[in-house]
């Protein structure tokens, strides 16, 4: 028993690892294509890979079992958490860097406990409180840095559109944990990560078609080089991460894996530090870890 637990907290620290490596892995796209193109094609092929994982699991008939509430929760939850989401992030990561823009997520817990105890009538109690503080805290000793024009956890400049794209993407995602938690009663994690994948395609796909950009964006889509560039990542951080993630949350103590999967900044702080060829402030590793703490707290006290 002890050894799946090892082994399961393994996965949750390789879900994060996978999650930092990849959102690196896209910045380039992201720059070149533009967020919801990206945001799109991940969507999209990552649902295509999880449906098709689904049914050779055989867990098609979860989903046909499911209750129309159930589906429409979970369906609601990728449309916020990933249409909007994800774009929100992918055009942080392009703005403020991939470190800040991970740790700045770490207010997602924070803003999915406020909107629990306002909807679902949960209670915050002086845990949750210590926990939100402690993360803010430390995202604020980071950003300070870089306000202050030290290289700090980026050699990006702190942009102030980033910090709110940030934020609406830890809103967007904080929001979809709610959701997704209230339409997880009898669905599996897998099932119902493949409905939210593609909600979250065809959500984003009718933003795109509204505005008028689908079929130009659809049209680049096509292109071989483009599904080679945006594929690798795609499989690394949504497929293998959701599935080192569904081990790891199956096993280990939900406090322990709420932790483990925290640390993705701490990670895209080293592989940033590596890719730029400079040191790591005290006071960045410190504010990482700081927040990373704090969503510790809020899960021990959840």
């Amino acid at each position: 028993m002890r050894q799946e637990v090892l082994l399961a907290e393994a996965a949750c620290i390789a879900s994060a690892l996978c999650w930092a490596v990849a959102l690196t892995w896209f910045r380039k796209p992201i720059a070149d294509y533009g967020a919801r193109t990206v945001n799109l094609a991940k969507c999209s092929l990552a649902a295509i890979l999880l449906g098709a994982t689904v049914l050779l699991l055989g867990q098609i008939d979860s989903l046909l079992q499911a209750q129309p509430r159930e589906l429409f929760l979970v369906a609601l939850s990728g449309v916020i958490g990933m249409s909007l989401g994800d774009t929100a992030l992918f055009t942080a990561v392009h703005k403020l860097g991939v470190h800040r823009t991970l740790l700045l997520q770490t207010l997602a817990p924070v803003f999915a406990a406020l909107l629990a105890a306002g909807t679902l009538g949960e209670r915050l109690g002086f845990g949750e409180l210590v926990g939100a503080l402690l993360i803010l805290c430390g995202v604020a000793l980071v950003l300070s840095r870089g306000a202050a024009g030290s290289s700090g956890s980026s050699a990006m400049p702190l942009s102030l559109g980033g910090l709110a794209f940030a934020l609406l993407a830890a809103i967007g995602q904080g929001s979809g944990i709610v959701l997704v938690k209230a339409g997880l009663e009898n669905l599996p994690v897998l099932a119902a990560s493949f409905v939210r994948l593609l909600a979250a395609a065809l959500g984003l796909a009718l933003i795109l078609a509204v505005g008028g950009t689908l079929k130009p964006r659809l049209e680049k889509l096509t292109s071989p080089i483009v599904v080679k560039r945006i594929l690798g990542p795609t499989l690394l951080g949504t497929y293998v991460a959701i599935l080192l993630l569904m081990a790891g949350v199956a096993y280990a103590p939900a406090s322990i894996a709420a932790v483990l999967l925290a640390t993705t900044p701490v990670f895209s702080l080293f592989i940033d530090a590596r890719l730029e060829k400079r040191g790591i402030p005290l006071a960045s590793l410190l504010g990482t870890l700081l927040a990373v703490a704090g969503v510790g707290v809020l899960a021990t006290a959840g």
